[in-house]
């Protein structure tokens, strides 16, 4: 099984707003909860919705800041907690 660091580099916005908003962080990584899994990115999509969810335009009042931009990628799977998915698979989200 691959080693899963503990700190994580992300993308991420600790308030909604403009394009000067974002920056890098240093952050835990998440344990997978249930019907979750853990990827290792190597690649990091951005998309026009990223922007809009900067700038709080999609917000539910459940948001947690750092609040980490990005909703697509392509990386390996390093921990499952689904059986569709096993560890090493190479997925995009």
């Amino acid at each position: 099984m691959p080693k899963i660091p503990q700190i994580m580099w992300a993308g991420a916005i600790d308030r909604f707003g403009g394009p000067e908003v974002p920056s890098i962080h240093s952050l835990p990584v998440p344990e997978p909860e249930a019907r979750e899994v853990l990827i290792a990115m190597h690649t990091a999509g951005v998309g026009v919705w990223d922007a809009e969810i900067r700038e709080g335009r999609y917000k539910t009042g459940t948001e947690r800041f750092a609040l980490v931009l990005g909703t697509e990628g392509a990386g390996t799977v390093v921990a499952s907690r689904i059986n569709v998915f096993n560890v090493r698979d190479q997925v995009y989200s």
